[in-house]
């Protein structure tokens, strides 16, 4: 079970990453030129902390560290109202290629099914008392 947590960490980190690069992709891809979305435009600063963070979150669950297994679930909040805020203030304009539809119909739901198994595994005796 051990070795099986830490992969589960390891892929959602990977899907996270991956993820990541397509936000940046899509940024330098489309990349709006209006003066008056750099006011509002904190998502970006903000989701480059959450990023820094989350990933340092992923570093400390694989090490068992309490505090990767306390903070996870926060995390795993945020990122979703992080992505909700974000959209609601400066909605993404995306251009719809391949790489679009292989990270939003198969990475980003796997991302949230490997974040709901690690919240699971961590929830469950057997990597509980690894912590």
């Amino acid at each position: 079970m051990n070795s099986f947590f830490k992969n589960a960490v390891l892929l959602k980190s990977l899907l996270f990453l991956i993820i990541i690069f397509w936000g940046g992709y899509n940024s330098i891809n489309v990349g709006t030129s209006s003066d008056g979305e750099f006011v509002t435009d904190f998502g970006n600063a903000l989701f480059v902390v959450f990023s820094i963070l989350y990933l340092l979150n992923s570093f400390f669950l694989i090490k068992f560290n309490r505090i990767g297994r306390l903070t996870y679930l926060p995390m795993v909040l945020l990122f979703v109202l992080l992505g909700f805020l974000s959209e609601i203030l400066n909605p993404m304009q995306i251009k719809q290629d391949y790489f679009f539809l292989v990270v939003f119909y198969i990475i980003s739901p796997l991302f949230f099914i490997m974040q709901g198994m690690v919240l699971s595994m961590l929830t469950s005796k057997s990597v509980k008392e690894f912590f």
